[in-house]
């Protein structure tokens, strides 16, 4: 028995949406051709891509990939799993719980050195804290260098990607109003 890949896992969903790579690009935000390159698994997918593509199809975020579940409204260093997405070489932790009507999601995410997102959009805001290292986040065509301690603070609509730029592997607390997290509706 062969293991469903991330990549396949798009596609079969994408089809049974009856959907185009383009429709999907368009309601999503991403391209056509980066769509194409996840579907084959020529490249990883970010969460927040993950959480607009899954949106799209009208899918949970669970059946396309597994994410720790927080049920309680506090974490701890030291306590909270890391995990990665296949063929994305960010980690992540998950900061926050779910809950009907929850506003605001959060991660701390691991970036290794020259990692650079894809270019991405999606609907409310988002807010990064950077706690070590160095990134750029671009946003609607301008570049925002940002070091520990520094942040920015966006709407998510406007098309952003972001990169580690240093010589370290760069820590930054992401915090969005998209949702990333769907383990209150699981089965």
């Amino acid at each position: 028995m062969s293991v469903d890949r991330i990549g396949e896992r798009l596609r079969r969903y994408r089809r049974a949406a009856n959907k185009t790579l383009n429709q999907v690009a368009s309601e999503s935000g991403l391209t056509a051709s980066f769509l194409s390159q996840a579907e084959r698994n020529l490249t990883g997918v970010s969460i927040s891509s993950l959480a607009s593509i899954s949106k799209s199809l009208g899918v949970p975020m669970n059946v396309l990939f597994d994410q720790p579940a927080q049920p309680q409204p506090d974490s701890h260093q030291g306590e909270r799993v890391r995990y990665t997405i296949e063929g994305q070489p960010l980690a992540y932790e998950r900061l926050s719980s779910s809950f009907p009507g929850n506003q605001i999601n959060a991660v701390k995410m691991s970036m290794p050195v020259g990692y650079q997102s894809e270019l991405i959009s999606h609907e409310g805001a988002e807010f990064a804290y950077v706690l070590s290292g160095r990134i750029v986040y671009s946003v609607d065509g301008r570049e925002y260098p940002l070091a520990s301690g520094d942040s920015i603070h966006f709407d998510a609509g406007k098309a952003h990607h972001l990169a580690n730029v240093g010589d370290e592997v760069a820590e930054v607390l992401t915090v969005t109003t998209m949702v990333l997290f769907d383990d209150h509706s699981n089965r």
